[in-house]
């Protein structure tokens, strides 16, 4: 079930007196399977004009509470300029945590996923710029979970993902049908705990780093932090934080302009414009050379999970013994597509099929039936009977035959 919009907006929270304010927490409140959730979206103060922001998706810890988890980030997201964005969750305090126990994960993986939608809308009505290729996705103890688990399913949200003393399970990394986004297996993940933490959590965290360098991710980096007990501890993923945003910094440039490239293109590829598909193929491989995600690849399989139900429909009709329809189809789907490599494959099978004895027979099946519809049967029986001796394992040889016979 989706998410309904955003149900309230508050004011800033209250200060202590003489504490000194580094930007303004908005609270929101989305419907999540009937449920109420409550979001926490910081905005630093003296936002300059075109200023533009990182997200920082950062999720409670074992008391699932949003609110208790911005206030960590507020003065080092003035500092450093991103704003904070958190929800209330339910699997940072063992709900779901059972492999069979799916509903509570999907739930809060949903509440995630619209909250960023929802606070995105919010910060442009406030005309404050949101950096969608630099979301990084963090959590604390019990929020880990939620946290590796979506963060490795949605590369085409987060640019990263770190876990701060983590809560794992191997079946974080096993993917299924339902994970309908292909995994960035080169996506930075970070996680730490600390030297004297919790030995459950020295576990589970090793154990979250070989589970998914197994499962074929291969930038994820542990750090054990000196002295460190179960803690938080910001300073050291701000610092990766950091790097991350810097090191990353002209491939995310390179990725918005295939963006806006991309949604320049889309109207033409819904309406089908000459040209669009070739355009489109182009952007994709830009993306591929430049080693970025601007979603070219992510409209290509759009685009190609439409071609594919009309090549599946013709492979149905060649099924159904119905092959010159078939072949009809197949150059349906290479006209509309090319120069897509699914309209060169759908070339291939339209000639194949055309070339087949069974499309042969068929074509000479109904000349004969039109002949004897006209009443002439003398000139079909010899059609027919060529049927029968030359593709005589065909559908149409069998339906002769009883031509034939009848």
């Amino acid at each position: 079930m989706r998410a309904l919009p955003v149900l309230l907006l508050l004011a800033a929270p209250l200060l202590a007196q003489g504490e000194r304010s580094y930007g303004q927490t908005l609270r929101l409140k989305i419907d999540v399977g009937g449920e109420e959730r409550k979001i926490a979206f910081f905005i630093p103060d003296a936002v300059k004009k075109g200023e533009s922001f990182p997200l920082l998706v950062a999720l409670p810890d074992t008391q699932g509470k949003a609110m208790l988890e911005v206030g960590q980030w507020q003065q080092p997201a003035y500092e450093k300029r991103f704003c904070v964005f958190s929800v209330d969750i339910k699997t940072s305090g063992e709900q779901g945590w059972h492999p069979k126990e799916q509903l509570e994960m999907q739930r809060d993986m949903e509440a995630v996923t619209e909250g960023i939608r929802v606070v995105g809308e919010e910060a442009k009505a406030r005309g404050i710029l949101l950096d969608d290729s630099a979301t990084v996705l963090t959590g604390f103890s019990g929020g880990t979970y939620l946290t590796l688990w979506l963060g490795i399913r949605r590369p085409d949200l987060f640019l990263g993902v770190c876990g701060r003393c983590c809560v794992f399970h191997k079946e974080a990394a096993e993917f299924s049908k339902f994970d309908k986004t292909e995994p960035n297996k080169a996506m930075p993940i970070f996680l730490y705990y600390g030297e004297v933490d919790n030995p459950r959590v020295k576990k589970e965290t090793e154990l979250a780093k070989t589970t998914l360098q197994t499962a074929g991710f291969t930038n994820v980096r542990l750090q054990v932090v000196a002295g460190m007990a179960h803690e938080s501890k910001p300073e050291v993923f701000l610092e990766w934080y950091g790097k991350l945003l810097k090191e990353t910094e002209k491939p995310r440039k390179e990725a918005m302009k295939i963006k806006v490239e991309v949604e320049k293109l889309r109207p033409d590829i819904v309406a089908g414009k000459a040209g669009a598909y070739g355009k489109l193929a182009k952007l994709v491989e830009h993306e591929r050379k430049a080693g970025v995600r601007g979603g070219a690849a992510d409209l290509l399989n759009e685009v190609l999970a439409e071609a594919k139900k009309k090549w599946d429909a013709a492979a149905n009709l060649e099924a159904d013994n119905r092959f010159q329809e078939a072949a009809n189809a197949f150059g349906k789907v290479e006209k509309d597509y090319m120069p897509l490599d699914i309209a060169k494959e759908a070339r291939e099978k339209r000639l194949k099929v055309l070339n087949s004895d069974a499309c042969k027979a068929e074509e000479q099946l109904a000349r004969a039936k039109e002949l004897i519809e006209k009443g002439a049967r003398d000139k079909a029986v010899p059609i027919l009977e060529k049927i029968v001796d030359q593709y005589g394992e065909t559908p149409a040889a069998d339906e002769a035959r009883l031509l034939l016979t009848g």
